[in-house]
């Protein structure tokens, strides 16, 4: 994958254009520009009602309705060789400067994808995100019938579709 760039905040519906352009993305990466969403409003907003499964089931989850920091973000949403890997595994093969992403930044990047170019980042693999839900389980993303789905995934999951993604900020 060459690198890409979404404003996502104008493309999910969360604002206008920003005034600056976005950071050129390196081959492997996407930029992003965040406006400082949680899951449940992505899930929630026109963009979320229309390409997200309408679940619940993390409502209960902290993470769900965190925040994050507006923004611009460098996402990997398959980092490389993370497969058939734990968590752990995966966060210590991220270069210094890098971590797991959290699920609303990987949502929000799946979802300006599929809005500008037409097409799934992940056509049938899994991506982990940081977020854990309990007992060894952990946040993960991927498309199913068009639409993107949140679920967990046994964090002993050591299967060829379950990437990691990572991110770093500018």
């Amino acid at each position: 994958m060459s690198g890409l760039s979404y404003d996502a905040v104008n493309i999910l519906g969360f604002g206008g254009l920003a005034a600056e352009p976005l950071p050129q993305a390196v081959d492997g990466e996407i930029v992003l520009r965040y406006g400082g969403w949680s899951l449940q409003e992505l899930r929630d907003s026109a963009v979320g009602q229309k390409l997200m499964h309408p679940q619940g089931w993390y409502e209960s989850f902290v993470w769900s309705s965190e925040k994050l920091p507006s923004g611009i973000y460098h996402l990997r949403v398959r980092v490389p060789e993370s497969n058939r890997m734990t968590f752990a595994e995966q966060e210590q093969m991220l270069p210094e400067g890098e971590q797991i992403a959290p699920v609303a930044l990987v949502a929000s990047a799946l979802l300006a994808h599929r809005m500008q170019a037409a097409g799934a980042l992940l056509k049938n693999d899994w991506t982990r995100c940081r977020e854990q839900t309990a007992d060894g389980y952990c946040v993960a993303l991927y498309w199913n019938v068009g639409r993107l789905n949140v679920r967990s995934v046994w964090d002993g999951n050591r299967v060829d579709y379950v990437w990691s993604s990572s991110v770093r900020t500018s």
